[in-house]
């Protein structure tokens, strides 16, 4: 799993993200989630076009912590809802939570936890560059309604952060 720096709103906060493709367990990962016995967020990686776009998600939602904002029941889950280009909750779950039967996933945990969770999740850790083979591209331009014109003037991962961004004014 790769280590990232929330920056200096958040200087003492580090996390992980780490890729994995074929899973075999998410149905028992997603229960542990929900006993809270796994501190995680389990991210649909064809969802995603790059780290910076979890890095976005991830800052805001851990800001929103210290700041005693969060919008969901726990940090993790505000990262999907960060995620996402809408504001109903049960919704962001549908567009970038994963299903039992998910292979690809990504999952973002605080640094400190990084090596316990990797022994729990089945399946094969592998490059974070792998996303923009896995992202389902045309998918991600169509939730966030991004235009061939958008993305011919600015990269695709621009446009959906901004989108994300976005739906705090909306």
């Amino acid at each position: 799993m790769d280590s990232f720096s929330l920056g200096p709103l958040l200087p003492d906060v580090e996390i992980a993200i780490g890729l994995y493709n074929n899973v075999s367990n998410c149905k028992d990962l997603k229960e542990k989630i929900s006993e809270g016995n796994l501190c995680i967020a389990l991210v649909k990686a064809e969802m995603i076009v790059d780290t910076f776009q979890l890095l976005v998600a991830a800052s805001k939602a851990f800001y929103h912590e210290v700041e005693k904002q969060l919008k969901t029941r726990t940090v993790f889950t505000e990262i999907l809802y960060n995620l996402s280009p809408s504001n109903k909750i049960s919704e962001c779950f549908k567009l970038f939570g994963v299903n039992d039967t998910a292979e690809n996933i990504i999952v973002v945990c605080r640094k400190n936890d990084s090596s316990s969770v990797r022994s729990e999740v089945q399946g094969n850790l592998v490059s974070l560059s792998l996303l923009d083979k896995i992202c389902d591209k045309e998918l991600v331009k169509k939730l966030y309604k991004i235009t061939e014109n958008e993305v011919s003037v600015l990269p695709l991962v621009d446009c959906v952060v901004s989108q994300m961004i976005a739906k705090e004014v909306k």
